[in-house]
């Protein structure tokens, strides 16, 4: 689809490569937290921990392009926008917004 072609290269998304987010405040009683882990340049990884489970679970695998502050995730037929700061993402999933906020690697 030529709608989604673009002759412009996107800039490097190396800020976000093996980076990963949690966001606590899901709405979800049985979810503890939501992550966002950024596998590769252009791979991302949602992860969910659940209260009654001792692992993190992987909920989906998706393609994504950063423009500016703006990231693109693309998962099939779906796509969903989030605002990306270098201490938050803010993304709108399901009609509702989650705040992700950088781990930090010790």
């Amino acid at each position: 689809m030529k709608f989604f072609q673009s002759s412009s290269k996107v800039k490097s998304n190396r800020e976000l490569t093996h980076s990963e987010w949690i966001c606590e405040a899901t709405g979800d009683t049985n979810a503890s937290f939501y992550m966002l882990r950024f596998t590769s340049q252009g791979n991302v990884e949602g992860w969910v921990k659940y209260a009654d489970r001792k692992e993190e679970v992987k909920v989906f695998s998706a393609s994504y392009v950063k423009e500016k502050n703006l990231l693109k995730f693309y998962k099939q037929d779906d796509v969903f926008v989030a605002v990306f700061s270098k201490e938050k993402i803010a993304a709108v999933i399901d009609g509702q917004t989650m705040n992700f906020i950088r781990c930090s690697k010790g």
